[in-house]
C-alpha cells in the first residue's frame, strides 16, 4: 500500500510550562516539524497546552488569547511552512470577557475553526461553554474534537459523528491529586472504548505529564480503533509521539447501525430522558 492510502494521526504526550506562551509554541512548533518530516496528516497537542489549565478564572484571562486578533493571525503564520501535517492545539480563548477552553485546527497557516469544550467542573467552572460540534476534513475524512472530561459524557463525540466524524481527537490535561480515585478510572480507560465503540470512530488522545508537588499526570495519550481496541499507547511519564497509520480504506467504511440504532428505539429514549429530567 502506498503513504496515500494512509492518514496517519499522531498525538503528543508533554511536559508544559503553564504560563510561558512562548516556551510551549516553541515545543509546538519543534514537534510540529517533526511530524512534518514523518509525513503525520493530522498531530493533537494537550488540552490548554499553550497557556496552560489554571484554577483561577484571572489567571487564565491573563494567559488568553482571542482568536480575532493580530496576536493569534501571527501565531497561526508560524504554521504556514507545514504543508502536510494539520495542527489541534488547545489554548485559554477570550471573547468578550468570556473565556473558552478552545481547540484550534491549524492547517498551512490558516485557522480552519475551533472546538469549545462542552463539559467543566470546579475550579474550572469559570470556562464558557460550548455548544457548536464542528467537523472538519482531511483527505476525504471527517474528524472532530472532544476535550478531556467531554469523553465522561456520551454527546459531545456522539454530535460529531452524527455529522460523518470517523476519527474525533481527545485533547487532555489529567492532572489530579496523587492519591484521586480519578486515576483509577483513568487507567481503565473504558470511556474511551465505549466512546470508540458506541460510534465507530477512532479516538486519538493526547495528553500532559505532571510530577510536580502533590499532583500528577503520568500521560494517558492513546490511539483507539473504531471497534475499541488499544492500537498504541505512550509510556507513562515519558514525553513522546505517538503515530498511527489508518488505513483510508477503513476510514470509508461506516457501521451505521451502531451509529444511529433503531430509529424508534431512539423516541423511546428521547421520552424516557424528558421524564427522567423531570423528576
Amino acid at each position: 500500500m502506498k503513504k496515500n492510502d494512509f492518514l496517519t494521526v499522531a498525538a503528543f504526550q508533554c511536559h508544559i510550562t503553564e504560563g510561558d506562551s512562548q516556551a510551549n509554541l516553541e515545543k509546538v512548533l519543534e514537534t510540529a516539524n517533526l511530524a512534518e518530516k514523518q509525513e503525520i496528516d493530522l498531530l493533537c497537542f494537550p488540552e490548554s497546552y499553550l497557556h496552560g489549565y489554571f484554577s483561577s478564572r484571572e489567571h487564565a484571562l491573563q494567559h488568553a488569547i482571542d482568536l480575532k486578533s493580530p496576536e493569534f493571525a501571527n501565531l497561526c503564520k508560524r504554521f504556514s511552512r507545514f504543508h502536510t501535517t494539520t495542527v489541534l492545539l488547545g489554548l485559554n480563548e477570550v471573547e468578550e470577557n468570556r473565556i473558552y477552553n478552545t481547540i484550534v485546527v491549524i492547517e498551512k497557516g490558516v485557522c480552519l475553526g475551533r472546538y469549545r469544550k462542552a463539559y467543566t467542573y470546579s475550579p474550572y467552572d469559570y470556562y464558557s461553554l460550548g455548544r457548536e460540534f464542528p467537523v472538519f476534513e482531511k483527505k476525504g475524512v471527517k474528524y472532530g474534537v472532544m476535550i478531556c472530561l467531554d469523553s465522561a459524557y456520551r454527546e459531545p463525540a456522539h454530535l460529531a459523528a452524527l455529522q460523518g466524524a470517523r476519527i474525533i481527537f481527545c485533547p487532555s490535561f489529567n492532572r489530579v491529586q496523587n492519591d484521586a480515585h480519578m486515576l483509577n478510572y483513568l487507567q481503565r480507560k473504558s470511556h474511551f472504548i465505549s466512546r470508540a465503540f458506541d460510534n465507530h470512530c477512532w479516538i486519538v488522545v493526547s495528553d500532559i505529564i505532571w510530577d510536580k508537588a502533590e499532583e500528577v499526570c503520568p500521560g494517558f495519550a492513546s490511539i483507539w480503533n473504531d471497534n475499541g481496541e488499544l492500537a498504541v499507547k505512550a509510556e507513562p511519564f515519558q514525553e513522546m509521539l505517538i503515530t498511527y497509520p489508518i488505513p483510508l480504506a477503513n476510514l470509508r467504511e461506516g457501521k451505521r447501525v451502531r451509529l444511529f440504532g433503531n430509529p424508534e428505539l431512539f423516541e423511546l429514549v428521547i421520552a424516557a430522558y424528558k421524564k427522567a429530567t423531570r423528576s
